[in-house]
């Protein structure tokens, strides 16, 4: 939403396509981004699908096609609809579905490939990757310190998958309330896996400090309330939600993997922990509990951080950038 709302006076136009309806389509549509849904698996043999893409390519006449998901058949179907070029867009290196991380990934036929980290780019071969960061806007004055009395507040925004890992963070809040720490963990998502999460909270007996928020689109709000961000993924691309609570002012415990490495600085900005070392977790949890005041200052830098080197301006221009050099601009631009 972001990037439609920078690229609109630098001449270019944006339309989204989702291969499937979902709460995110009405969020883009009430931002007064163009957007429409299909049902679409992406696969060689969904032909409706494909003729539902096709379609809609050939009916905005889009000269570029930036794509965020789908293989070699859903970039096929962009050629046919006479797309002038096509932007292949990688957000992670790791196949959910299995759990597998690629070492090598290869992406035939784009005329040029964006990944969201270097940790993702240095999985690609044969082309030359962009590394463009996702921006956020931070506002121009650092957002309120969080209060420094009362427990200490946790939180987590993720989808509730096993890669996600959110089974280390209520694990840690039974190890840290066993510890006479007092902490509130309160666990911002949806997914396959929350049924399996909330036997666990029950097991471990922490049902008291441990709540469930579903779906909130109101991320703002949310990270205002909190601490600290905690996440304990196992794999991450680059970490959209870590970069929303630097813009909100808000320290991070993150695992030592992936893109997380390139958004959180240890030590300055909040802390790193290695993947599924779930001591290691309540080892940081526990600095930031013994010394808020020096973790609020984290927050801060992490804001500034966030506002420097994260920005929706600097995401836009170098994106923009990518535009001009692709074949097949016209004088209309579009995407």
């Amino acid at each position: 939403m972001e990037l439609a709302r920078h690229l609109r006076p630098l001449g270019y136009e944006i339309s989204v396509l989702f291969l499937e309806d979902g709460p995110l389509m009405t969020t883009v549509r009430d931002a007064g981004i163009p957007s429409s849904s299909i049902a679409w698996t992406g696969k060689r043999s969904d032909l409706s699908g494909a003729w539902q893409m096709w379609r809609w390519l050939r009916r905005h006449r889009a000269e570029i096609a930036h794509l965020h998901h789908g293989g070699g058949v859903v970039r096929a179907v962009c050629r046919f609809a006479g797309v002038g070029s096509v932007v292949q867009h990688l957000h992670g290196r790791i196949n959910e579905a299995n759990g597998v991380q690629a070492s090598e990934l290869n992406f035939p036929a784009p005329d040029a490939v964006i990944a969201c980290s270097h940790a993702v780019a240095d999985c690609v071969r044969g082309y030359r990757t962009e590394v463009i960061y996702a921006g956020i806007e931070t506002g121009s004055q650092p957002p309120a310190a969080a209060p420094q009395a009362g427990p200490l507040r946790l939180g987590a925004l993720a989808r509730l998958v096993p890669l996600k890992n959110i089974e280390a963070l209520i694990r840690a809040t039974a190890l840290l309330a066993a510890k006479g720490i007092d902490v509130q963990t309160e666990i911002a998502g949806s997914g396959p896996s929350e049924s399996s999460l909330r036997a666990l909270v029950l097991s471990l007996g922490v049902s008291e400090r441990v709540r469930f928020l579903g779906w909130d689109a109101d991320v703002k709000k949310l990270l205002a309330s909190w601490d600290l961000l905690v996440m304990p993924s196992l794999e991450e691309g680059f970490g959209l939600s870590v970069l929303e609570a630097m813009a909100a002012g808000r320290p991070v415990v993150a695992s030592r993997v992936g893109g997380l490495c390139e958004l959180v600085v240890d030590g300055m900005t909040g802390r790193l922990f290695p993947p599924g070392d779930t001591d290691a977790l309540v080892r940081c949890i526990t600095e930031a509990a013994n010394d808020r005041q020096r973790w609020a200052l984290m927050g801060a830098e992490g804001w500034r951080r966030a506002q420097t080197h994260f920005s929706t301006d600097l995401m836009a221009r170098r994106t923009v950038e990518l535009y001009d050099r692709l074949p097949g601009r016209g004088a209309h631009r579009s995407a």
